[in-house]
């Protein structure tokens, strides 16, 4: 069984808090978690409307609005998961972001670790064999 998990990532800069404080901050923020991804992409995408409410699209030189990138099941590359979704040529903010839908696999600890031990054998006999 998997759920999917949205989340966003904020990057910003803010004032030092002390002599050596790095002015570089960053908050995660876990917006929800959902049984199907469509459910996963219209909430990210409620959230994403709520960002487009606040800032402008960017605009390109050439005087190009971007086009909203959102969440979706088909719309990201080749015709896959459209899961991530950052600031870059999207939003103008004045911080950086990422939004993105991440898959949480649940699995049994003791099938993990016969996988694991397994791919770790297959790989030692590939290193003796190579040599």
């Amino acid at each position: 069984m998997n759920k999917y998990l949205v989340t966003i990532e904020f990057r910003y800069s803010d004032a030092p808090k002390y002599d050596d404080d790095l002015t570089s901050r960053s908050k995660k923020v876990t917006i929800g978690i959902h049984d199907t991804f469509d459910d996963a992409c219209i909430d990210g995408n409620n959230l994403m409307e709520n960002l487009e409410s606040k800032f402008k699209l960017h605009v390109f030189p050439a005087g190009h609005t971007a086009k909203k990138e959102r969440f979706s099941k088909n719309g990201g590359c080749f015709g896959g998961n459209k899961n991530l979704i950052s600031n870059m040529a999207y939003l103008k903010t004045p911080f950086a972001f990422y939004a993105k839908i991440t898959t949480l696999k649940y699995g049994v600890i003791d099938d993990i670790v016969d996988e694991v031990v397994s791919s770790s054998e297959r790989y030692r006999d590939h290193k003796v064999t190579a040599e």
